[in-house]
């Protein structure tokens, strides 16, 4: 056969290959996007939606509970979180028969509007202030972050202490200080998020991570989860907030200083102490590779990966956790082992700590 002739078919086959996959992808990004729309015109029709303009943009402020309950509870996000009002609800279902709840979602998250400008915790927190006052929810309140939450929060509390009655830290995020010079962004896995969710391939990966999870929601519910937290994760906010989280972290320990404001922490991600932990919780050694665990070690044996993996929780509660808290001031922290993401892991242990907390501060 003519070698000419070879190159032009497989020439023509990588095309025909190439057209496939382009038609493919074409084709998942408007049928994500058509359910995208469907899904939050689902959550305006049951009452989700409710914008207040911050400036040129709008927050989403969903309040739920007992309007005039004993405390205003606002909660926060942690990191792509685009469905807390969602997913928390199985944590804040009792909570709210006593209490307003407020999930207020900042820029770029759940059905809040996506911005382009930096984001910085003064920005959020400011923006946060100005949403809930315009809003007619007034101070003070105690507010509940998850993870990145946490940096707004702590924030908040130096900045405005008066609007704060207690905080309740939901596996907050830890900061602590961390030189200019080592200072991360989000990398390439921040630049391709938008990509990916444009796409519509986000919501694979989402029900890759956490469909175990989302799975405990009623059945519509986790469908509208996921394809919140897809749309969050292709947010232009939500990339430049990943590409400043050390920054922030970094930003906030320096400034932060021990207040008097009443504060509880469920601690889940460094919990654990002994192997039976592990073991009890349902997680295996291999589970913790590239999660606590360096992937060198896969082959050292499941007794040598847990001593390494509570090595180095032991490690960030002495270095980081402790002096963290400590530098909080009046904060009791209990010990929930659990995945991080711990309001979906063990919802009821959640709502049974923070609802003794917050009728606690009667």
């Amino acid at each position: 056969m003519n070698v000419k002739k070879v190159f032009r078919v497989i020439g023509k086959v990588l095309l025909v290959l190439l057209l496939i996959i382009a038609l493919s992808l074409l084709t998942m990004s408007i049928v994500y996007h058509v359910k995208l729309s469907n899904v939050e015109k689902q959550l305006a029709d049951a009452g989700y939606y409710h914008p207040v303009s911050v400036g040129d943009h709008s927050l989403n402020v969903y309040s739920c509970g007992n309007e005039n309950g004993a405390h205003t509870i606002v909660a926060l996000a942690g990191f792509g979180d685009g469905e807390m009002f969602l997913g928390w609800r199985q944590m804040t279902a009792e909570i709210e028969k006593d209490n307003r709840v407020v999930f207020l979602d900042r820029a770029g998250y759940g059905l809040s509007d996506d911005i382009t400008s930096e984001i910085t915790p003064e920005s959020v927190v400011e923006e946060y202030r100005t949403a809930l006052q315009n809003a007619g929810i007034q101070a003070p309140y105690v507010l509940m972050p998850h993870s990145l939450g946490g940096v707004y929060t702590t924030y908040w509390e130096c900045t405005y202490p008066d609007e704060i009655e207690a905080i309740v830290f939901v596996d907050g995020s830890i900061c602590f200080e961390i030189p200019e010079d080592e200072q991360l962004d989000g990398g390439i896995a921040g630049k391709l998020m938008p990509v990916i969710e444009k796409l519509g391939l986000a919501p694979i990966i989402i029900r890759s991570e956490y469909g175990e999870f989302l799975g405990k929601l009623p059945d519509e519910q986790q469908e509208q989860a996921i394809y919140m937290m897809s749309r969050t994760l292709g947010a232009h906010a939500v990339c430049n907030e990943m590409d400043h989280i050390d920054r922030d972290f970094d930003h906030i320990w320096r400034i932060m200083e021990p207040t008097d404001i009443p504060k509880f922490v469920i601690s889940a991600s460094f919990s654990y102490h002994t192997r039976e932990d592990f073991i009890n919780d349902g997680i295996t050694a291999d589970t913790l590779i590239n999660v606590w665990v360096m992937p060198e070690m896969k082959d050292a044996g499941d007794d040598a990966i847990y001593e390494e993996a509570l090595r180095i929780m032991a490690q960030r509660r002495t270095e980081l956790a402790e002096p963290f808290y400590e530098k909080l001031g009046s904060c009791e922290v209990y010990e929930l082992a659990g995945d991080h993401v711990i309001f979906l892991d063990k919802p009821d242990e959640c709502s049974r700590l923070v609802k003794g907390f917050i009728d606690g501060l009667e």
